[in-house]
């Protein structure tokens, strides 16, 4: 049996499969993450940026952070498997 943490998929990529941004929309505003962070060391994240453009709402940067949330977690690999194949006497 195998434990194994689940990708955690970006914000952007969310964004885009809602239909709340495109792909260009993305793209410009991690450019604009990166050169932020390159000139002035600021941090900023994506959602922020994209509802400072006025490419997303606050209940879109919600809804894809929540979504984000939910597609975190452990996945169990073989656990079902385990229980009824474990090899022990019964």
């Amino acid at each position: 049996m195998g434990l194994f943490k689940r990708k955690k998929r970006m914000f952007g990529e969310i964004a885009i499969a809602k239909g709340l941004a495109t792909k260009e929309d993305i793209e410009e505003a991690l450019t604009v993450q990166r050169e932020l962070f390159a000139m002035r060391k600021i941090q900023r994240a994506l959602g922020a940026i994209l509802q400072d453009k006025g490419v997303l709402s606050m209940d879109d940067v919600n809804s894809v952070l929540d979504e984000q949330k939910r597609s975190e977690g452990l996945l169990v690999k073989g656990f079902v498997y385990s229980l009824f194949h474990s090899g022990y006497p019964k």
